[in-house]
């Protein structure tokens, strides 16, 4: 019975685990066949496709399904000690137009990205009015670093080793305190002072009061607000003006010193008719009634474009011209001479020595045929006793293009072209504009 007893016993022993192992690949076949449901049921959540299609797709289909299940590394953003939590965007086709998360940035504000998981790489990109004004691979941006207040749209675009990229989307409000920049502290008669009020708010109006004889206007241009302030040569020279500010409830004050300059006296002899027909009732209300109207007429945009250039080429030229004082056969005038006299062949080529929208092409008893060429926050450029006019009133002209031919047109003595440069009626120096351009401002 013993040895009988105990084939039996070992024979049920065997039997019974491989009815154990039987069940225990049924029950490792049922859990992969659970698991295929539930991927398979994400992924046809997720792409609204069919079992056909999951089996159709590429090999990497079901790695692309489970790190899709997968969590995206969390992005924090910190300015200033705040923290802000950036949810990473889940489909980057197509940033979106606004960001879920909006960030406050200051004066002196830096802003860290800081990841859950180091990233491999890492790209910032900031917009501001659908313009890119920044990019960096770096993980610190200072407030310094920005064009001034907006509502940038930011982009963060982080790598990691295995080949994943995430891209995390936000909005970063810029507010900074208002700053102001003057070009000069002192100043020779007849230049131009331009004063720069960078991040100001809309909601703030400016005011500018100064003794010298002018009131500008201050013209906004993205987040600057630009002010022209031309020095007549006709103000008192060796003495110190106040150039006075205000921004919203803010003031500023500005002393500027004019320093002395020696202005030169020019003898000059014309002949009588010339003068008596060129200058006259006639000429004097043709000025009244076709120029004086055009000096306070100020576009609120500049078409300017860098430095300006010599209308004609190879000309001769004083640099001494602007500003002297004149006696006309002996006799002295009421007047400064405004600009420069440019010798030249008659039929020269004249060129508008910047861009910008043509006020009047005519011809003026006095001054012949005249063009004046608006260039943006009242800068005007004034070109006379030209031969020929080669545009009309109204155009639009680019950096040199040829306006006319040297002529001796109206009051003159010889071909010349006579080239002056002004903010509304306010003469400034022509020399300065084309040798140094208009200070701390350059329109892009």
């Amino acid at each position: 019975m013993k040895p009988y007893g105990y084939r039996y016993g070992n024979n049920g022993r065997n039997r019974l685990h491989r009815n154990m192992g039987i069940l225990k690949r049924f029950r490792l076949i049922l859990a992969l066949l659970l698991v295929f449901i539930i991927v398979w049921l994400i992924y046809n959540e997720k792409t609204g496709g069919s079992m056909d299609e999951f089996f159709s797709e590429s090999p990497n289909s079901f790695s692309v399904i489970i790190s899709s299940i997968i969590k995206e590394p969390v992005l924090t953003i910190d300015i200033d000690g705040k923290k802000y939590k950036i949810e990473a965007l889940k489909d980057s086709s197509e940033l979106p137009d606004s960001a879920s998360v909006k960030l406050g940035a200051g004066k002196n504000s830096v802003m860290q990205l800081i990841f859950e998981k180091e990233p491999e790489t890492v790209s910032t990109m900031l917009y501001l009015n659908d313009k890119r004004v920044l990019s960096t691979p770096g993980q610190i941006i200072r407030s310094e670093e920005l064009s001034g207040d907006g509502e940038y749209k930011g982009v963060v675009e982080a790598g990691w080793e295995n080949g994943d990229s995430t891209v995390y989307p936000f909005t970063l409000v810029v507010d900074l305190p208002p700053s102001l920049s003057v070009s000069a502290k002192e100043i020779d008669p007849g230049e131009l002072l331009v004063i720069r009020i960078d991040n100001i708010n809309d909601d703030e109006e400016i005011a500018v009061t100064t003794d010298l004889g002018f009131q500008p206007n201050a013209f906004k241009y993205g987040n600057q607000h630009i002010i022209l302030l031309p020095v007549s040569y006709n103000n008192p020279s060796g003495k110190v003006y106040q150039i006075k500010i205000s921004l919203g409830d803010r003031e500023y004050s500005y002393p500027l010193t004019l320093n002395d300059k020696e202005f030169i006296t020019q003898y000059m002899t014309i002949d009588t008719k010339v003068a008596a027909s060129t200058r006259n009732e006639q000429s004097a209300k043709e000025i009244d009634d076709k120029i004086n109207p055009l000096k306070p007429l100020s576009d609120p945009e500049p078409y300017w474009e860098g430095n300006f250039i010599m209308p004609v080429e190879g000309g001769r030229v004083s640099e001494k011209d602007f500003g002297k004082r004149r006696y006309v056969n002996n006799s002295p005038t009421s007047y400064r001479h405004n600009g420069l006299d440019i010798g030249h062949d008659k039929g020269e080529p004249v060129m508008a020595s910047n861009s910008g929208r043509v006020l009047l092409a005519d011809f003026l008893i006095e001054t012949g045929n005249t063009v004046i060429i608006e260039h943006g926050f009242g800068l005007k450029t004034w070109y006379y006793h030209m031969d020929e006019l080669n545009v009309k009133t109204g155009d639009w002209v680019k950096k040199g293009d040829v306006i006319g031919k040297v002529g001796s047109t109206g009051f003159s003595t010889g071909p010349h072209l006579h080239f002056s440069a002004s903010v509304n009626d306010v003469w400034i120096n022509p020399i300065t504009l084309i040798n140094d351009g208009v200070p701390l401002f350059m329109p892009e």
